[in-house]
């Protein structure tokens, strides 16, 4: 039980490893997430949850019952997909933003990858790679739609709910990805570039345990990049895992196929995800795709590299009101 001793350590003042990080992804491997669930009901008794009984958001009016329901699709499949979607006008705003906001993009570095030094506008640029991401979290921060999103008070109320401890916004992430159509590689660079932008089969380890909502902002099909989850595997890693790491379609279908899915959807399409299952992101055949995501944990112990900007969210007491500018960023 060292991840508990180091987690107990860390809450108690301590502070993160690659140490302690690399313990707690040995134990996600090998007691197939029994130890790392262990600790999160430590924490939940450590960090209880917000007391919300309703919550008003981009998903409307969403009471206890609802959310309740939410999450037990959560639990059994992994995954939530919203019968709601995101405005034309909120799109559309964020398509803009995204398009002309300085971004990174990927590239092949020595065996490895790596993202770019130098920032790009994507709308000028969209034959350097097939990933690019905005990493200036002022720029995010500066928008008022981005920063909508990610202090939305429905997003708060089922992570709060399914994580079972008052949630922590530790992440925002936006980023373009495009179909390698665009690009002259080799094959041994493609990899490397599938492999660094999630387009290959892997689990999400960073946290004890963690939400993801993804907003898609282009249309998204079987051809264009969709999300795709291998049902179940949230709760436990599968047996034919046996070490961190990517994994093929191939090793993937051989054991599971009947459990992968692809999320599909139009243009403010939102779906909730523990990425501790199995997933990628599927390669783009051709066109483009955007997508808007926040991570919700409920720790931030872990990746010691992890959040770039840890995010403090004032939630007020039991009310359903959520301050969007009550939004501190740690030092």
């Amino acid at each position: 039980m060292k991840t508990l001793r180091n987690f107990l350590k860390y809450h108690f003042g301590g502070s993160n490893s690659q140490v302690t990080y690399a313990q707690m992804r040995k134990d996600y491997i090998e007691s197939k997430y029994d130890i790392v669930n262990k600790v999160c009901k430590v924490n939940g008794l450590l960090n209880p949850k917000y007391k919300i009984q309703e919550s008003q958001g981009i998903l409307g009016t969403l009471k206890n019952a609802e959310v309740s329901d939410i999450c037990k699709h959560i639990q059994k499949d992994g995954y939530f997909i919203f019968p709601n979607l995101a405005s034309k006008e909120l799109v559309e705003d964020l398509k803009n933003f995204a398009s002309h906001t300085p971004i990174h993009y990927l590239i092949p570095a020595e065996k490895s990858i790596a993202y770019s030094k130098e920032s790009v506008k994507y709308a000028e640029s969209k034959n350097l790679s097939n990933r690019y991401q905005i990493f200036n979290i002022s720029d995010l921060k500066n928008n008022e739609v981005s920063l909508k999103l990610a202090t939305d008070a429905n997003f708060l109320h089922i992570a709060n709910n399914y994580l079972g401890a008052k949630p922590i916004l530790d992440l925002i992430v936006f980023w373009w990805s495009n179909s390698f159509k665009t690009l002259q590689v080799d094959e041994t660079t493609k990899n490397l570039l599938k492999s660094g932008s999630a387009q290959m089969f892997h689990f999400d380890m960073d946290r004890l345990k963690f939400l993801k909502f993804f907003v898609y902002l282009t249309d998204v099909d079987t051809t264009t990049g969709p999300h795709v989850f291998v049902k179940g595997t949230h709760n436990k890693i599968p047996c034919y895992i046996h070490k961190d790491g990517r994994y093929t379609d191939e090793q993937v279908s051989e054991h599971d196929a009947k459990n992968i899915i692809e999320i599909n959807g139009k243009a403010g399409s939102i779906i909730a995800v523990d990425t501790r299952g199995l997933h990628k992101g599927k390669e783009l055949e051709q066109g483009e795709r955007l997508i808007f995501q926040i991570e919700f944990a409920n720790s931030l112990f872990g990746n010691p590299q992890m959040p770039i900007v840890p995010e403090k969210l004032d939630y007020k007491g039991n009310s359903t009101y959520f301050d969007t500018y009550k939004l501190f960023f740690k030092k």
